[in-house]
């Protein structure tokens, strides 16, 4: 790892920013950070339904609805709690997925208790299969260590066939907002809503 890790915020403005009509998938921490950033109706906060299994849900949903890309925001501890979930995104992912995996290397919603030091994450993905996968074989896997280089290859990761497994260090120097997680049904509903289903 070079330098410092990326602030989590400004990863979120970013996507943002260029976000479209795709489906965005959050969990834990993201939770609280993501809707500073974005309120749109496809947004869809996963916390209260499976801790770690965000992109189980989001791979759901990009096989379900194929015209329309689907973007994980999930951390690297929810990542260790499922990670049988990379050999079916490495056989099933199809193109229009892109998890983007938050590194800080703590299990940042329940205490900040520190990940073990050895995970590769991006060997992980590769080994279950996830670059040259999936439904298409278009599969990628990278680490993107700036917030530049995240900039510069955000276009590139929204509009070309996946399934893509992104890597990116994080840290966050801002306050979380406080977890209030309610309605969880309305907010299905709602989901269902956006896409056109209910």
């Amino acid at each position: 790892m070079s330098g410092a890790p990326m602030e989590r915020l400004e990863v979120f403005e970013h996507l943002a920013e260029l976000r479209t009509d795709e489906i965005v998938i959050m969990t834990m921490t993201a939770t609280l950070q993501w809707p500073l950033v974005s309120d749109h109706p496809l947004d869809f906060d996963f916390l209260a339904f499976g801790m770690g299994h965000a992109s189980d849900f989001g791979l759901g949903l990009a096989l379900a609805r194929p015209e329309r890309k689907t973007i994980v925001l999930k951390g690297d501890g929810g990542l260790l709690m499922s990670l049988g979930s990379l050999v079916t995104l490495g056989r099933h992912g199809p193109e229009n997925l892109v998890v983007l995996l938050l590194e800080n290397r703590s299990y940042e919603m329940t205490g900040g208790q520190p990940l073990p030091p050895g995970p590769d994450f991006v060997a992980l993905a590769r080994a279950a299969g996830v670059e040259g996968g999936g439904l298409t074989g278009c599969g990628t896997v990278d680490r993107i260590e700036t917030l530049e280089d995240f900039a510069d290859a955000l276009p590139q990761i929204l509009s070309e066939p996946g399934p893509h497994f992104v890597v990116l260090p994080v840290q966050t120097r801002h306050p979380l907002p406080p977890v209030n997680h309610s309605d969880h049904a309305g907010r299905i509903v709602a989901l269902r809503r956006a896409l056109g289903t209910d």
